[in-house]
């Protein structure tokens, strides 16, 4: 008793029993009983296996008598929940925490059709974002550190480029459709980092301790840690400093009676009775020789420590003009706020020195034909090279009707601007 699949549904034939979980002691199949082989059991029911007959799916092996099923070919492979057959981790960018392309692709594929948002949460090198591109999602990334966004940035950038030169090659043929088209040729920056009311305590506590100056104490369950020779509280930024938060600090000092250091609370705002509280406070300090006498800073109103909060977006100066069949661009000038602050911090008294602009641009792109929603890259100027600079003079064709011009412009800490202008 034989029997044979059509050639056209390629496969292969399997034995019905196995050592795994116990099925029934015999199938009765074409007026024949067959048994499991010895440490084995059988596989499918009686009613199943009577369905798979009439299917021609059954046969009895020719050489071994023993009965079999048929296994037709499929182009994937079952997972399961350990996917050691990829790597977790990759360091291509020196993150330590990395997620391998592979181990991305997989999720994404798995999670998302193509034009889908993807979001991450914690984009650090960008994999998620990068690898999300390739595979024609929509995405967005967040990340508090500006070096994340600068290494991201780079990334996507080059991806996209590699993406923008593959379309200019099929412009003049008619390929097929790709598996995965780009969902989008370019993409934006934000700075939303306002630190306002949405952040979340330990990272308020992070951020305001290393803008003023304050020596963490981690080993302190109450202060937050030591402003020169001062304890330092901070005030968590859902709410204003009121006489509650500074009766607590009251009471927190009650319990520490050798405790002599004054006290630094910093806060985002302040209700007014704060200031009687204080001052209440501090009068009996004055008069006699009483301990913890307590300094606030109001991070929104300081005026050494209210830059905080204070952002200045950068500027340029841009010169773009149709010159016959070619538009001149050419960047004059860029300041950016951010980093000349930051290079005072780290000067100290000393005024920082930037003799070309350039150093403080990460990459230029333009956009000739600027609808004013998607911006498509005509040209990107990035470096290769760390210490490389971009040209800021740039020569490009012009359409032959009026057209508007994008300049974008980011900086060497993510930030960056858009200029446009009608030629």
């Amino acid at each position: 008793m034989l029997k044979e699949l059509p050639e056209t549904k390629p496969g292969y034939w399997h034995g019905v029993d196995s050592p795994g979980i116990p099925g029934p002691r015999q199938l009765t199949l074409g007026g024949k009983t067959y048994y499991p082989a010895p440490g084995t059991h059988l596989k499918f029911t009686q009613q199943q296996a009577d369905e798979m007959w009439e299917r021609n799916e059954l046969r009895e092996n020719p050489n071994t008598g023993t009965m079999e099923y048929w296994v037709p070919e499929k182009d994937y492979v079952n997972l399961d929940s350990n996917w050691t057959d990829i790597p977790g981790y990759t360091f291509r960018t020196g993150y330590p925490t990395e997620n391998s392309e592979q181990l991305l692709e997989r999720i994404i594929l798995a999670g998302s059709q193509p034009g889908d948002l993807v979001m991450d949460f914690y984009l650090g090198s960008g994999t998620t974002s990068a690898v999300a591109q390739k595979l024609g999602r929509r995405w967005i990334g967040c990340d508090i550190n500006k070096g994340a966004i600068q290494t991201t940035t780079k990334r996507l950038q080059s991806i996209i480029l590699e993406q923008v030169e593959v379309v200019k090659k099929k412009q003049n043929e008619l390929p097929e459709i790709d598996e995965f088209q780009p969902s989008q040729y370019s993409f934006s920056v934000y700075r939303v980092n306002d630190y306002d009311l949405q952040i979340q305590h330990n990272e308020a506590v992070e951020l305001a301790c290393e803008h003023i100056g304050v020596q963490r104490l981690r080993s302190d369950t109450f202060f937050d840690g030591v402003h020169g020779n001062k304890l330092a509280k901070i005030i968590p930024f859902n709410h204003p400093c009121t006489p509650l938060d500074l009766e607590e600090i009251k009471r927190e000092l009650q319990t520490r009676p050798e405790e002599e250091r004054d006290i630094t609370v910093v806060c985002l705002g302040k209700e007014t009775a704060v200031d009687g509280w204080l001052e209440d406070w501090n009068r009996l300090r004055k008069q006699g020789d009483v301990p913890n006498k307590v300094d606030l800073i109001e991070l929104r109103t300081d005026p050494r420590y209210g830059k905080f909060f204070i952002h200045q977006s950068a500027t340029a100066k841009i010169n773009i003009r149709r010159d016959n069949e070619k538009i001149i661009v050419e960047v004059q000038n860029f300041i950016s706020p951010s980093i000349i602050e930051r290079l005072k911090e780290q000067a100290g008294i000393l005024a920082p020195q930037i003799e070309d602009w350039r150093s403080m641009v990460d990459t230029i792109m333009i956009d000739t034909a600027y609808n004013g929603d998607v911006f498509n890259i005509a040209l990107a100027d990035v470096p290769k090279r760390k210490n490389d600079l971009v040209e800021g003079e740039y020569e490009l064709e012009a359409p032959e009707s009026e057209t508007s011009v994008a300049v974008k412009i980011t900086d060497m800490l993510g930030e960056e601007i858009l200029i446009t202008q009608t030629v």
